[in-house]
């Protein structure tokens, strides 16, 4: 099993970074992992917003395809998700954002995968490399979302974070 935790400053108030975070309308401006993410339909939430046990299909830039699902939804500190389908390589996956205030326009971003690589005579291989993938993969994800948040306010006005239709559980 491997963990793999980053961490980052970024220099905006903390619900405006869950919400980008958390909002797909806005995850390809920052985001460098995804090349698709689709909420599966029947598993949105009531409102079609994300809840608890809503799942999501992700396809990387890599051409690995993910199915994951929420398993907690704390706006504005945490949403983590686990992984119901995944590429072949993976047993088990799990991630999650964490967000601390640190001011009123201060966010310590945490960003936490955990994973475990098939058993067999491979994983003593195939865990090493998908620890230095998903390293680089968190690392990037991080910059991208701290670029985004502290960009500068347009000339039309103040960046404003996208709505909240969320539901916490």
């Amino acid at each position: 099993m491997a963990l793999i935790e980053r961490h980052t400053l970024i220099a905006a108030p903390i619900e405006q970074v869950y919400r980008i975070s958390q909002d797909y309308a806005v995850r390809y401006e920052w985001d460098p992992f995804p090349e698709r993410i689709e909420p599966v339909a029947e598993l949105a939430g009531p409102t079609g917003g994300l809840a608890v046990g809503s799942q999501v299909h992700i396809r990387s830039r890599l051409g690995m395809d993910m199915r994951v699902a929420f398993v907690q939804l704390q706006p504005p500190t945490r949403a983590a998700v686990k992984m119901v389908q995944g590429p072949w390589f993976l047993t088990k996956f799990a991630g999650s954002w964490v967000f601390q205030a640190q001011s009123m326009d201060s966010t310590l971003a945490r960003f936490r995968y955990n994973i475990v690589a098939r058993p067999g005579l491979l994983r003593g291989l195939i865990e090493p490399l998908a620890t230095l993938y998903f390293t680089r993969v968190v690392e990037k994800r991080l910059a991208g979302l701290k670029a985004f948040c502290e960009r500068p306010a347009s000339p039309s006005g103040p960046l404003q974070p996208p709505s909240d239709r969320y539901e916490s559980s």
